[in-house]
């Protein structure tokens, strides 16, 4: 160990959340060339702390020195470039982004590789880990254990000096432990300074030099690790002493409640069991090998391909959670934050809703038996929260793990599944949640348990089932279960499926696998719309010659031009998860504007005027949208639909019927083509593609799809959300303009009602192009396909004989099936 006082340095921190201190004034040092461990239970201000160190978090009172220099703004990028890196406990992956350019935006910009190289350079980041993950997948699609070694490896990537690893090891098995192990040992010999915190004990004495005990948001002692038991260590951390950590085992486990006869799946390969009464059976297995996915299956959580499930004698309809509920089979799932609980509602919510059977009377909640059931929930389980109305979002990792943990036990389960009960959760309560899963056993409701902890299977599992390759190779019962013997058979058995993964992957190339890629890729919308343009276009030209004309041609491409820049625009503010519903009342606004100074007769300088009170029109509609979204906190929809009403109301006040013929000379200069193109069309798609390319290929670009992708890991990576929002509803009103003039050169009169159709055109062309309404996700060159589409199809059906009302079936047909194979498609895919 290096005694200095360079590395990380925390004096008198303090914070502060509505009715909870978090930190209380603490201090706190890592050396250049240790590990330090920060352990300490739920709650207690671990994460907050190194969420501060980070800056990720503002402190109320102390200060953070980072490598001998005080940190004097708190922000993620200036930590990093100070040389702090940290691997959240929560992996913040923006989901919609690749593996690639969630690393690009991990590190800082003097590491980041040129775009170019930007996937070599990811594939090596990737290696410290040892896992076989694609840089070009998208983070939302890899399990748990990959997006904690994405964010690992994105930490590692920074090349820090000060490296903090908060619970890193949780989503593994023993493998990748020993490797992160490895690295860390390597990493803290070379000189840098690792924190590192989690609740696995064991873990914490074999590999820190140092460590320092947080509990109820102050330093309770700071140790040598050579010098300190783990019993003690664990006495300081609960505040108390901790008997037995894993209640006794029954002399018998009764009768069958559960049979499962060859279920099988893509993953699995005919898994036949059983489960007694009183019986807690564990799972075990290298990541990767079937024990997720039959645990999983046996929810409803992941598909089936055969085999049957019973309970009771009944037969169990898998395939979807609800179903497997109504039977009595309860998943308490891994990814809580997906799949687990409502972040946003509060602790009663969350629990409440799972006891709704026992506190509802036709229909009807009584309060007084659902407040003493999640009272009676949360004094059980030892969650600590200010209060029960307080939202799940604002509770520390393990206390959310127990708010997972009292929905499942509360939904009076027949059979309750747990996979990684005790993820996140400090020592002293994993002793309440084992006695708890015992305690749910001996009453006659058998528990399944999924663990990468083989002490936690060893000390608590009655049975232990090993995986491999989807099937069962060791079942160990009795005497014969020990932490020895499960991580054995888990090695030695077989080997990881992973090999395999990566088979099947290499399966996918060709040209079957290149075009099953495209299908699964953004641009799959374009393509799906392209072919939807050819055909429609075809059928309409074999109707008439005219279609294909250069009059007809030139009349459709025209049309479109102004909708090309309002899509444009609605896209920016979409990637964020916004919408824009001014942009039509805009546009027509401001050709009335135009319609009072850009005449004929006036002269250039009213001219200039006028497109001058357009940009600044725009420009604080832009603006009023973008703070009333981000300051204001109105919902984007109702934000944009005030300004859409009142931006209506302005144009018929200034005009309340058409009047003010523009300048010829302006109609025609925005009007001219070459051929039957016109130049606007032209300039609008090659602004679309290089749309596209920036959003794909420059680093403003990904934290536009970021924000919008997942703002709390956004915030996290050091992406300004604020400001994204109010510069994406402001690139929208100033692209409005521009579709604002071609509008006027093609009515050629300040109308107060021209554009309002323009709105829904604008969303429309933009979600058929494969925008995702929640952010993130979306294309450019989509964009331009879906706005050609519109047109085509406003076009085809006047040369196919057609009603009006056809233009909206075969738009909502084609809007359905495009929606549909795109989902398909992306569902196989993940």
């Amino acid at each position: 160990m290096v005694e200095s006082t360079t590395g990380l340095v925390l004096r008198g921190v303090t914070k502060r959340f509505p009715g909870v201190v978090a930190l209380d004034g603490v201090d706190f040092q890592a050396h250049p060339g240790e590990v330090h461990a920060l352990v300490g239970g739920n709650g207690a201000g671990k994460s907050t702390l190194m969420a501060v160190a980070s800056g990720a978090l503002a402190p109320d009172a102390g200060t953070v020195e980072i490598s001998g220099s005080p940190m004097r703004q708190s922000s993620p990028i200036a930590a990093r470039e100070q040389g702090l890196a940290i691997a959240f406990q929560h992996p913040a992956l923006l989901p919609d982004l690749t593996v690639t350019e969630n690393l690009l935006l991990s590190v800082p910009k003097r590491l980041r590789p040129s775009f170019g190289d930007a996937q070599d350079w990811a594939r090596e980041k990737l290696l410290p880990m040892g896992m076989d993950i694609d840089p070009a997948a998208a983070a939302g699609r890899l399990t748990l254990a990959e997006k904690q070694a994405v964010e690992i490896c994105g930490a590692l990537a920074c090349e820090p000096s000060v490296l903090i690893l908060d619970e890193p090891t949780e989503p593994f098995m023993v493998a990748e432990i020993e490797r992160l192990f490895e690295q860390i040992r390597k990493l803290a010999a070379d000189g840098m300074a690792v924190v590192y915190i989690s609740h696995r004990l064991p873990d914490v004495m074999a590999l820190s030099d140092r460590l320092t005990v947080l509990r109820d948001g102050q330093i309770r002692g700071t140790f040598l690790a050579s010098e300190v038991t783990e019993e003690e260590i664990v006495t300081r951390i609960a505040g108390r002493e901790i008997d037995a950590l894993f209640p006794p085992r029954p002399s018998s486990v009764g009768d069958v409640v559960m049979e499962v006869r060859d279920l099988r799946s893509d993953r699995l390969h005919g898994i036949t069991t059983t489960l007694a009464r009183n019986e807690v059976l564990g799972l075990a297995g290298v990541e990767g090998n079937g024990q997720r996915e039959f645990i999983r299956a046996l929810g409803g959580a992941d598909p089936v391909t055969g085999g049957t499930v019973t309970v009771d004698g009944r037969a169990v309809e898998l395939g979807s959670p609800r179903r497997t509920r109504r039977a009595g089979v309860v998943l308490m799932p891994q990814e809580r934050h997906v799949e687990g609980v409502a972040t946003v509602l509060s602790v009663r919510e969350n629990l409440g809703v799972a006891a709704t059977g026992r506190t509802a009377v036709a229909g009807v909640v009584r309060g007084s038996a659902e407040n003493a059931i999640v009272a009676e929930e949360i004094r059980d389980l030892g969650i600590k929260v200010a209060s029960p109305d307080s939202a799940v979002d604002h509770l520390s990792g393990g206390n959310q793990q127990k708010v997972v943990l009292g929905r499942s036990l509360l939904s009076a389960p027949k059979v309750l599944l747990c996979d990684e009960p005790t993820q996140g959760i400090d020592v002293g309560v994993r002793s309440d949640i084992y006695h708890r899963l015992r305690s749910t056993a001996d009453s006659g409701t058998p528990v399944v348990v999924l663990s990468s902890d083989n002490v936690e299977l060893a000390g608590l599992c009655d049975r232990v089932l090993v995986f491999s390759r989807g099937e069962v190779v060791r079942e160990l019962t009795g005497d014969r279960i020990s932490e020895h013997a499960i991580t054995e058979a888990s090695l030695t058995a077989a080997t990881s499926a992973r090999s395999a993964e990566a088979t099947g992957r290499a399966r996918g190339t060709g040209l079957l696998g290149g075009f099953r890629r495209l299908l699964s890729s953004e641009q799959a919308p374009s393509a799906f719309l392209a072919v939807a343009i050819v055909l429609l276009a075809a059928v309409s030209a074999t109707r008439s010659d005219r279609f294909l004309s250069e009059f007809n041609i030139a009349s459709m491409l025209g049309l479109l031009a102004p909708v090309l820049f309002l899509a444009a625009g609605q896209l920016i503010v979409m990637l964020t998860g916004g919408i824009d519903l001014s942009v039509g009342p805009l546009s027509g606004t401001l050709v009335v504007i135009a319609s009072f100074y850009v005449l004929d007769g006036y002269g250039t300088g009213w001219w200039i005027l006028g497109f001058l009170l357009m940009i600044l029109a725009a420009t604080g509609v832009g603006l009023t949208n973008g703070m009333l979204v981000r300051f204001a906190r109105v919902t984007p929809v109702v934000a944009t639909l005030v300004t859409y009403t009142a931006l209506q109301g302005l144009s018929l006040v200034m005009r309340d019927s058409p009047g003010g013929s523009i300048s010829t000379a302006v109609t025609e200069a925005l009007g001219a083509r070459v051929g039957p193109i016109p130049y606007a069309v032209i300039v609008g798609a090659g602004v679309l593609v290089a749309l596209e390319v920036m959003s794909r290929r420059s680093m403003t670009g990904l934290r536009l799809r970021g924000a919008g992708s997942s703002e709390q890991a956004a915030r996290k990576r050091g992406i300004p959300v604020a400001r994204v929002h109010l510069v994406v509803y402001l690139a929208s009103a100033l692209f409005t303009v521009v579709g604002a003039l071609l509008l006027m050169a093609q009515i050629g009169v300040g109308d107060p009602t021209a554009g309002v159709s323009y709105t829904m055109a604008s969303i429309t062309a933009v979600v058929l192009g494969g925008a995702s309404i929640f952010g993130g996700r979306g294309s450019f060159v989509g964009v331009l396909f879906g706005v050609v589409l519109l047109q085509v199809i406003q076009n085809a059906t006047v040369f196919l004989g057609l009603s009006q009302s056809w233009q909206y079936w075969m738009l909502g047909l084609m809007a359905l099936g495009a929606t549909a194979v795109y989902s398909q498609v992306r569902t196989s895919r993940a």
